[in-house]
C-alpha cells in the first residue's frame, strides 16, 4: 500500500510538472509576461533610482532584495533538512545492532 501511495504521488507530481512545462511561453514571444511595463521600468530607471553601478546589482539589491534574502533562507533550510536526514539518528542505529 505504501508503494502504491508513493507511485500515485510521483505520477501526480509528474503530471503537474509536465503541465507547467507546457505553459512556458516560447523564447522571444512578445506576449511573454516578463516583457511588461515593470521590466521596462527596471531597464530604463534602475541605475538612476538606486545609484547602483549597474542594472543587475540594482535589481537584485534594491528591487528584489527581500525576495533574494528569502530564497537564501529557503536554500539554507533545505540544506539543513538534507543534512539531518543523511546524518540519521545515532540512537536508532545502536538499537539495531
Amino acid at each position: 500500500m505504501k508503494k502504491f501511495f508513493t507511485m500515485y504521488v510521483l505520477v501526480c507530481l509528474l503530471i503537474v510538472m509536465i503541465a507547467g512545462i507546457l505553459e512556458i511561453p516560447a523564447i522571444g514571444d512578445p506576449n511573454n509576461p516578463s516583457y511588461n511595463e515593470v521590466a521596462l521600468y527596471y531597464i530604463e530607471n534602475a541605475v538612476e533610482d538606486t545609484k547602483s553601478p549597474n542594472a543587475v546589482t540594482a535589481v537584485l539589491k534594491y528591487y528584489r532584495g527581500t525576495d533574494t534574502l528569502l530564497e537564501a533562507g529557503v536554500l539554507f533550510t533545505s540544506i539543513v533538512a538534507v543534512m539531518s536526514v543523511l546524518r540519521g539518528n545515532k540512537s536508532e542505529s545502536k538499537k539495531e545492532v
